[in-house]
């Protein structure tokens, strides 16, 4: 890390415990496979207390718990106790099915008991290449629970491509909904042509007049970028030029992604070599506390 250490906030780490009695697990669909999943989980957990320690290390202020669909799909509890436990540092991120019913009374009771900044909302599109778990009957109520909530609604759109279906839909809930923020992950996963190095497909900027949806930039995108040979710093300059450093934050995606804590940070910096103080302290911290942490917290 740079001397002295740029100060970080974590949008999206994965916490997840190997006491299995306590917290049950589900790691039915597992992308890397049940058996494989049960390892790691056993080999390797990403518990509060190894994140804590990492964080410390790597000067990461805080962050956010986002519930891990691969370990416990909506069985929220590591999540929320991880959070009630650790206020100052920690605040939950939901994951609960959008179109269900039950749903807005859940996340009522749910985001009343416990430190809850937000829901993370997560699916495929259907046989049209359409996304209408995002904005069914059903799924506009959980909306408008986590909006009187006051909570962030975070979106992860499956597979890892551009959707013009996706972020079409997106722009008119973040409108509808308004103000409350759509924080998008892995920034909407943008395309990986190293022919349009550093630019944003049309598909992404139909958001730029609409102020109240922000970009999470994550290891993946990292990672990805550089599968493509593509500069991570470019593309998060021009990212930070079409939207403003208050709509753009980093995450780890720790717990998930399997690189060292320490090689994120770094290259999450790195990554910011071409903004100015000013923009590296919102991406990398401020914009991410604001959204998730500051309103958690009395004044």
């Amino acid at each position: 890390m740079q001397h002295p250490p740029i100060k970080l906030f974590d949008t999206h780490a994965h916490f997840f415990t190997n006491d299995t009695r306590a917290y049950p697990i589900d790691v039915s669909g597992a992308r890397e496979g049940e058996e494989a999943a049960r390892r790691r989980l056993a080999e390797n957990p990403a518990t509060a207390e190894k994140i804590l320690a990492l964080w410390d290390k790597c000067n990461v202020a805080g962050g956010t718990a986002v519930q891990y669909n691969t370990m416990y799909k909506t069985d929220n509890s590591y999540a929320i106790d991880v959070a009630a436990a650790h206020p100052d540092r920690v605040a939950a991120v939901l994951i609960l099915k959008a179109a269900e019913p039950e749903t807005p009374t859940l996340l009522r009771s749910l985001a009343k008991g416990g430190n809850v900044a937000g829901l993370r909302l997560f699916g495929y599109p259907d046989a049209n290449g359409e996304y209408p778990w995002l904005d069914s009957p059903a799924a506009l109520k959980t909306w408008e629970e986590a909006a009187a909530l006051g909570l962030t609604m975070v979106v992860m759109y499956a597979p890892g491509r551009p959707s013009p279906a996706a972020i079409g839909r997106i722009a008119t809930l973040a409108r509808r909904f308004a103000p409350m923020t759509v924080a998008i992950d892995h920034c909407g996963w943008p395309a990986l042509d190293k022919g349009d190095e550093g630019a944003l497909g049309a598909e992404h900027l139909v958001l730029a007049d609409v102020p109240n949806v922000s970009f999470k930039f994550t290891h993946i995108n990292v990672s990805r970028f550089a599968e493509a040979g593509i500069d991570s710093a470019r593309y998060l300059r021009r990212l930070v030029d079409t939207f403003g450093a208050g709509r753009v934050m980093w995450g780890s995606d720790f717990g998930n992604t399997k690189a060292a804590y320490e090689t994120m940070a770094e290259q999450a910096v790195a990554a910011t070599a071409l903004l100015d103080e000013r923009e590296r302290a919102a991406v990398l911290h401020d914009s991410g506390w604001r959204l998730f942490m500051r309103r958690r917290q009395p004044a």
